[in-house]
């Protein structure tokens, strides 16, 4: 018998205890996983309120399709089916800019512009800035074998206006926490494959934006779209991965503020 604790009911131990269990079960050992949780909710950051016919998210609304993990837990859990993709025409972003609202010009992808007009035409960055931002075009590859933050990255290629009026609220939206503080390659590996790849992430992502286009055109491309959540709520996930720990009695769950 081989006895395994973990501490904190969040997503990452309750998907550790699951995976434990997996494995014991595959390499038939016996175990005894205890889940420690100080507070009265297991979930962590995420939690999810239905108030009336809302569904209202406290924490995490979605996660990302392109890290493959969350998305493979939820096939192993059978929450395919509960799964749901972004919808294309809710997907308006405003930035505050100057005390108002202002859209995120059209073609805009997280860090950098793909459309030019859009780009040009909007107020939130000064031509100063656009014209910096522009030059990525320019701009010779980083090291590729460092790791570097975000905001590194984003000031490194797009200048400090793309860092403190699109990609720090966005960013910070997703993860909340500061870009200076965030690993590039743990966050958002996609960026640093397409410098890698084609050099310019403006080149880059114009590319995969035409890819995608076509694949549309002739009916197939990725099944998922980029962000997706479950029809109750990422709370759902929490609750799932709960039940089935404790259903095949892989796991107990303890309070405990030790």
């Amino acid at each position: 018998m081989k006895r395994v604790a973990i501490i904190g009911g969040g997503i990452a131990g309750l998907a550790a205890a699951h995976r434990i269990a997996e494995l014991a079960k595959e390499k038939s050992l016996s175990i005894e996983l205890t889940l420690l949780e100080a507070t009265e909710r297991l979930g962590g950051a995420i939690a999810t309120e239905r108030i009336g016919d809302f569904l209202v998210e406290a924490g995490p609304d979605s996660f990302i399709t392109e890290k493959l993990w969350a998305l493979r837990l939820c096939e192993r859990l059978g929450l395919t089916s509960r799964l749901i993709p972004t919808q294309a025409e809710y997907q308006k972003i405003y930035i505050v800019h100057e005390g108002k609202l202002e859209p995120l010009p059209e073609g805009f992808f997280l860090l950098a512009p793909t459309r030019m007009g859009p780009f040009v035409r909007t107020p939130i960055f000064s031509w100063r800035g656009k014209l910096r931002m522009a030059g990525e075009l320019f701009i010779p590859r980083g090291h590729l074998n460092d790791d570097e933050s975000l905001g590194a990255f984003v000031r490194r290629r797009f200048g400090r206006e793309a860092l403190e009026r699109i990609a720090q609220p966005l960013i910070g939206g997703i993860y909340a926490s500061d870009p200076d503080r965030l690993s590039l390659a743990a966050t958002m590996p996609r960026f640093k494959e397409m410098e890698r790849r084609q050099r310019s992430v403006i080149l880059a992502m114009r590319s995969e934006q035409r890819r995608r286009a076509r694949n549309r055109e002739a009916g197939s491309g990725a099944r998922w779209s980029l962000f997706v959540t479950l029809a109750g709520g990422m709370q759902e996930l929490v609750d799932t991965l709960a039940n089935d720990c404790l259903n095949r009695r892989s796991a107990s769950i303890r309070r405990s503020r030790a």
